[in-house]
């Protein structure tokens, strides 16, 4: 009934009603967080408009490689968890381990992902003409591998100190920390970037140097505000949450109704944000939204998925072709314009 001691309410099943709602939230879930997070990922591979490869874009795709995750193996084992305690009751399986590791992993995956993605913001805002430098392809990967090495083997403590002690522990370390790292770097982004508006403006508009800093700062405002967004909508999921697994490891008095709904709504909750970033970058960037529009129409697929091998040999090359249109980007390549 505690944090020290067992699962609350572990030996009571869940109303029938409640485990059926939460199979098919689940079910819903899956579908949308497979085909939205395979099509952002399509979107960076394959890139059909030849304009995706960017540090940023890169860890977007290994963002969605962490909610794919969840679509694929965390969501998909929950359906069958909740249609099994709606026909038989609370019992708890092998496979019911691998589940609970699964989606911490994934999710720890996508908290480190939105750390990095929030550092790449910083340097894009506060050092503009050193960015490609700073993040380059190796850095880049490296961040990558990193933070999967640490998603990976973290959860393992699972094993060590249960279930509860562990949602507990993700709660106060990984969840938090993410959040004031978030909170406290994009307070020093938008310091700086208020800074270099005002600066800017006091240049000549007719300078040709001019006109390629303000067409930077205005692609990078849009990528800004868009990741916010997804910021926003990783808040509005983990609080709640994060209340959540309080209650359920302190309330020792709470109805066990009360602790499965808890349980369940905190579930939806931390897994509903794996399925909503797609939508932000269909609504908010359209060097995302035409690369969707041909994904599904198969106008570039066929051709791509041919070169996509020789695509990566000259990975390096073509970032650094893709930041130099970066900088001043065109007027029909902004992402802002809808």
């Amino acid at each position: 009934m505690s944090l020290l001691g067992s699962y609350p309410c572990s030996n009571i099943s869940a109303p029938t009603s409640l485990s059926i709602t939460s199979a098919a939230i689940c079910s819903v879930l899956t579908v949308t967080a497979v085909v939205g997070n395979i099509l952002v990922l399509l979107a960076v591979v394959i890139d059909p408009n030849r304009n995706l490869r960017s540090p940023f874009n890169f860890l977007v795709a290994n963002l969605a490689a962490a909610d794919l995750i969840v679509g694929c193996f965390a969501l998909p084992m929950s359906v069958e968890f909740y249609v099994r305690e709606a026909l038989e009751g609370t019992s708890v399986k092998p496979w019911d381990h691998a589940r609970r590791v699964g989606y911490f992993i994934s999710s720890t995956a996508s908290l480190l992902s939105l750390a990095a993605l929030t550092v790449d913001r910083f340097v894009a805002i506060t050092y503009p003409m050193k960015y490609r430098a700073k993040l380059s392809p190796k850095r880049t990967l490296f961040v990558s591998v990193s933070l999967w090495t640490v998603s990976i083997a973290f959860p393992f403590l699972y094993f060590e100190v249960g279930y509860l002690k562990y949602q507990f522990v993700f709660a106060n370390t990984a969840v938090i920390a993410t959040f004031i790292v978030l909170c406290l770097t994009y307070a020093k982004v938008f310091k700086s970037f208020k800074s270099q508006v005002r600066s800017w403006d006091t240049l000549h508009t007719s300078s040709e140097e001019n006109q390629i800093k303000r067409r930077t700062i205005l692609w990078e405002k849009k990528v800004t505000k868009t990741f916010l967004i997804m910021l926003t909508l990783f808040i509005s999921c983990f609080l709640p949450s994060l209340i959540l697994i309080y209650i359920i490891s302190f309330c020792g008095n709470c109805n066990c109704i009360f602790i499965h709904w808890a349980r369940d709504i905190n579930y939806y909750l931390t897994m509903a944000n794996s399925t909503m970033n797609p939508f932000v970058f269909a609504w908010r960037l359209k060097t995302y939204r035409s690369a969707f529009m041909k994904i599904l129409t198969c106008g570039e697929i066929g051709k791509r998925m041919v070169s996509v091998t020789d695509s990566f040999m000259s990975w390096k090359g073509q970032f650094n072709v893709s930041m130099t249109s970066l900088g001043p980007p065109s007027s029909n390549s902004l992402p802002g314009a809808s």
